[in-house]
């Protein structure tokens, strides 16, 4: 038995489930480390606080070390137990923890007091080797009340109007965080307004050629289909109407055709239903982990341990093998 069927025997169907699989791997001797660029920020202080104390994670936190302690203090997060590495320049702060992780002494970035597109600026610098041949995209994984099992979404964040061969790759990076989660074969619902094909909506032209791509090169590993509706793609109850599609009611990812529509979808549901959200950044060959302070705790909690589940499994499978 290798070391990732060691930690997880089925598929995670849970953020409680997410949390106790990275606290699980940290317990095994292969806990993660945390690299934070600036790190002066109260939320992503408390989120790191709160998963070391857990025995998740440790971590570095890049930044004004005046200013990290200051916050930690007003909000009564406890990080004697991380290291801090004094940088007040947010760049120079950002430069250090992608080096970190370019150099094998961290295994998750996370974006603290910087911008994104600085942050994923360094991440691809040619100096650190963390590109892949993917685009950078988001997804968040959600923990929706009445689903069988974990959702997938992408992508919220950062690629805007994918095309055909960015949907590939959004598809790709998407399939990537499943696989960490133990999920195989990855079902993946392209979104469409109908569930049917229609020479009037061009979506739906475009998702039936990536299902006849996907079903041709017969890749064991992931199953396309669409078009289908959210509500098509996530419930068994209606998906009883296409019997031949493999991916109706029980999609593991909804790949979404703007950002726009997955926003909507997905803070729809934060919202109004209870959701608990994971969002991890993937394409590189470090997850990148963010938190908001609009997250509640156990969303910053299931959002850190899926970086460390992700950056497990690249040691291990995706990117050359075992360490």
């Amino acid at each position: 038995m290798n070391e990732e069927s060691e930690i997880m025997s089925e598929a995670i169907r849970s953020s409680d489930e997410i949390i106790s699989a990275a606290k699980e791997l940290a317990e095994s001797g292969r806990r993660k480390m945390v690299a934070v660029a600036g790190a002066q920020d109260a939320d992503v202080i408390g989120a790191l606080a709160s998963a070391n104390a857990d025995g998740i994670l440790d971590a570095t936190l890049y930044g004004d070390a005046k200013k990290i302690r200051k916050l930690a203090k007003e909000n009564g997060s406890k990080i004697s137990k991380l290291t801090i590495e004094d940088y007040k320049d947010a760049g120079e702060a950002t430069w250090q923890a992608v080096k970190a992780a370019s150099e094998g002494r961290a295994d998750v970035i996370m974006k603290g007091f910087v911008a994104t597109s600085s942050l994923l600026k360094t991440v691809l610098a040619k100096d650190f080797g963390l590109r892949t041949g993917n685009i950078i995209s988001h997804v968040a994984v959600l923990d929706i009340p009445g689903y069988h099992k974990l959702l997938a979404m992408t992508d919220g964040g950062m690629v805007v109007a994918p095309d055909r061969d960015q949907k590939k790759q959004l598809i790709a990076n998407a399939s990537l965080v499943c696989m960490a989660l133990g999920i195989s074969p990855v079902k993946v619902a392209l979104s469409g307004a109908i569930d049917y094909v229609d020479t009037s909506v061009p979506m739906s032209l475009e998702a039936d050629s990536l299902t006849k791509e996907y079903a041709q090169a017969n890749e064991p590993d992931i199953i396309v289909q669409g078009p289908l509706t959210f509500d098509m793609a996530t419930s068994p109850e209606k998906a009883v109407k296409i019997p031949d599609n493999k991916v109706a009611g029980d999609a593991d990812v909804y790949l979404v055709s703007t950002i726009e529509e997955c926003n909507i979808i997905a803070k729809s549901l934060i919202n109004f239903s209870d959701t608990v959200f994971a969002g991890v950044i993937v394409g590189a060959k470090v997850p990148v982990s963010l938190v908001s302070r609009t997250d509640t705790m156990k969303n910053k909690k299931a959002s850190v341990s899926i970086a460390c589940l992700l950056a497990e499994y690249y040691r291990t499978i995706a990117f050359g093998g075992e360490a």
